[in-house]
């Protein structure tokens, strides 16, 4: 669950205009934005969600936040398509929303199998806003769908983390949230206004899958592997395990109960084993359309 962001109600209003109609014929264009929400602005804890906080006591903010998304799916379950192409922009979601795609001349209909994927951007991918050419190349190189640098914080602990995720996703089916239909309405002369919307939470779950049986943001286990300067290196993930966790002397981690502390996978396939490859499967479950709408995420290269 997640609080509307600020510019939640245009974008609710936007959505159900858009979707008010369903005008047969004619031709129209269709209009997409980009949004990490109030996360990718101000960090964790997000002022007046509760559940938007570490129970670990951390507070997390993001210097940069960069993601590579293209490849726009615009079809139909009929097997009609609308649009199809394979530009991929990098946008820093600390930005706040912005656009990135605009299709122009659709035919105005109901178009039902909307997708993009997240995906590592090559050489020459369009940047969006103030991402530097030194970021675009480092993507490029490390072949990563994202590029995360930030900092956190609890009491007198200050840690780092300069982290590139290789985990390129596939976001199909997406479900609208202003209506709670399947894709996206092109309406007749008009410009249908959408949101892809990236949940930047769901990196920090301790449980993957569904977050409304328990599963708790939390930081710790994270902060555990910085090294002595207080940086935490991504390759220092793979020495902690989900199921033996450690803090920073060395000792079992446990919960606010006093229990032994273990992220659950939820089978989802990679996500076992260390807290690196955890949290690249998280980071394929970030993706969602118009705010809540659920969008099928999967691994680039899966069935």
């Amino acid at each position: 669950m997640h609080s509307i962001p600020k510019n939640g109600w245009a974008l609710v209003a936007l959505a159900v205009a858009a979707c008010g109609t369903e005008d047969a014929g004619g031709r129209g264009a269709l209009s997409l934005t980009i949004s990490g929400e109030e996360a990718a602005e101000v960090g964790f804890p997000v002022p007046g969600v509760e559940e938007l906080a570490f129970a670990d006591g951390w507070s997390v903010r993001f210097d940069k936040y960069l993601v590579g998304v293209g490849r726009v799916r615009v079809a139909s379950a009929d097997g009609a398509v609308a649009h199809v192409d394979d530009e991929v922009v990098v946008v820093d979601l600390t930005a706040g929303e912005q656009p990135i795609f605009r299709f122009e001349d659709l035919p105005a209909r109901r178009w039902d199998d909307f997708g993009y994927d997240v995906l590592a951007p090559h050489a020459g991918a369009r940047r969006v806003g103030a991402v530097s050419d030194e970021d675009l190349q480092r993507m490029v190189e490390g072949g990563f769908n994202y590029w995360i640098e930030g900092e956190a914080t609890k009491g007198e602990r200050r840690v780092t983390f300069r982290w590139g995720i290789a985990a390129p996703t596939r976001n199909d089916r997406c479900e609208n949230a202003a209506d709670g239909t399947d894709g996206v309405v092109v309406r007749n002369n008009a410009t249908a206004a959408y949101q892809i919307t990236l949940h930047l939470d769901h990196l920090f779950y301790d449980r993957l899958g569904s977050h409304d049986d328990g599963a708790r943001m939390r930081f710790e286990a994270i902060a555990a592997v910085a090294d002595e300067d207080g940086a935490i290196p991504w390759e220092a993930l793979a020495a902690q395990r989900i199921d033996d966790l450690r803090d920073a002397t060395g000792a079992s981690l446990r919960d606010e109960d006093g229990e032994v502390l273990r992220y659950d996978p939820a089978g989802i396939p990679g996500a076992d084993g260390s807290l690196q490859a955890y949290l690249r499967a998280a980071s394929r479950s970030q993706g969602r359309f118009n705010g809540e709408g659920v969008c099928r995420n999967r691994a680039l290269d899966a069935p």
